[in-house]
């Protein structure tokens, strides 16, 4: 007999045990030979029959995730970890796992009992990683004005950003070292949203001037004008009647992206449409729309090489992180979480990390990720907002806003600085976390 004819006699064998509700123990040769599901249903069969077998039940863990089904994976681990809660291993992965999902006090119990089993210390650094604090944080801005939307300048030594002290929303100057202040543009309408050219001659804004109903500014729409520090010529880029928002320039200085809402024709009203992302040149001619779909597409920025362009989007049910190609095409799902909203991704300098956004603990926090997606880390932990981060030119700072002290002031983090919290104090952050 061959051996092709053997190996249909022992996936007979199987499929017949299978069948018969049979609970032989099969051995690792004839497993390996299942399908993936033909897998789910002997190990299914032989843990109902077998409760005590740990190992069994391990295996139908990593079965269920190889089909992506979590929801069967997870009652399976806390069945597991109720025999043996003392594996800082499985309780980890565990955690994770409930992470991926969106149970995040789910996950921080286990990260808690990963941390209090025997061994378990040697996870301090993977699950630091997820709840953050470890890096020095400045307060930059503490003014009982709301500061948002930072922006470093090309030297690093300033930082520009929207300010509403008059009333209404301005841009405005720091120097990182002196605390001197000048505003550059100071209208009565409502200018937001800065970006600096890579030489630091122009910057790029949103401003509502244009827009003369006597309505809310909020509902106002918004135009991108380029402001020319050289000559002090202020120029309308986009003039559209649809709000445009958020520009970014590429690394050459020769390329905007922007957000728009102008190809949602439908009569909906203001806060209901859609917005899709859009590229055109620096002097505003030649508007190339990258993305079309009946969602919110935003947060677009350039890569180092600019030949990609990171963005969110809640094409896929939450706020997830994409990249695509300058042109709009090859568009892929990067980074997200079911359960959660990953907002405003920003490239580090040497294209190595992204910065971002999430909700992932409940309230929005600062996290980075390897360009790729992978080692999502924590960067903030407290219960206000901190959302809309942005790399300094070397990558060693991380400047955003939060409004942990009452109303929306500047921060910067610094990545040099490292604190790295031991084994008891994570557990005591996760105790507060948890809560009663």
């Amino acid at each position: 007999m061959n051996n092709s004819f053997l190996r249909v006699m022992s996936l007979l064998l199987v499929v017949f045990i299978l069948n018969c509700g049979g609970t032989k123990k099969l051995t690792q040769e004839e497993y390996n030979q299942l399908s993936p599901q033909e897998r789910v249903t002997y190990l299914e069969k032989y843990v109902k029959k077998n409760s005590n077998d740990l190992d069994a039940k391990k295996s139908l863990y990593k079965e269920y995730l190889a089909l992506n089904m979590p929801e069967k994976a997870i009652p399976v681990m806390e069945s597991v970890l109720q025999q043996d809660p003392y594996q800082p291993d499985l309780q980890f992965q565990y955690g994770e796992l409930l992470i991926s999902q969106g149970d995040t006090k789910g996950a921080y119990r286990a990260f808690r009992e990963t941390l209090r089993a025997p061994g378990g210390s040697a996870y301090t650094d993977q699950v630091g990683r997820y709840l953050g604090g470890k890096f020095a944080i400045q307060q930059v801005t503490s003014s009982p004005a709301d500061e948002t939307f930072p922006v470093f300048s090309p030297d690093g030594n300033k930082i520009i950003y929207q300010t509403n002290e008059n009333g209404n929303w301005d841009i405005i100057e720091r120097n990182l070292a002196s605390g001197e202040t000048r505003f550059l543009v100071n209208t009565p309408a409502a200018e937001e949203l800065p970006c600096l050219s890579p030489d630091g001659k122009k910057m790029a804004f949103t401003t509502n001037a244009d827009d003369r109903r006597p309505i809310d500014d909020k509902f106002k729409v918004r135009e991108i004008y380029l402001l020319d520090f050289d000559t002090n010529i202020l120029k309308n880029l986009t003039e559209s009647v649809a709000d445009d928002w958020l520009p970014r320039f590429n690394h050459k200085g020769d390329l905007i992206t922007f957000v728009s809402e102008r190809s949602d024709l439908r009569s909906v009203p203001y806060t209901e449409k859609y917005s899709d992302i859009f590229r055109m040149e620096s002097d505003g001619d030649f508007h190339l729309q990258l993305t079309d779909d009946e969602t919110n597409d935003g947060g677009a920025c350039f890569n180092i090489t600019d030949d990609r362009i990171y963005f969110h989007s809640n094409k896929n049910g939450s706020y997830d992180i994409f990249v695509m190609k300058t042109d709009g095409t090859l568009p892929m799902t990067l980074l997200g979480y079911p359960e959660s909203n990953e907002v405003n991704p920003f490239v580090s300098p040497d294209s190595q990390y992204l910065t971002f956004f999430g909700d992932q603990s409940g309230s929005f926090d600062i996290y980075r990720a390897r360009i790729d997606g992978s080692e999502v880390e924590r960067l903030t932990i407290n219960p206000a907002n901190n959302t809309n981060p942005i790399y300094s030119p070397d990558g060693n700072f991380i400047a955003y806003h939060s409004d942990q002290n009452g109303n929306y002031d500047i921060f910067i983090l610094n990545l040099q600085v490292v604190s790295e919290p031991t084994t008891q104090e994570l557990i005591m952050r996760l105790e507060q976390l948890i809560g009663p």
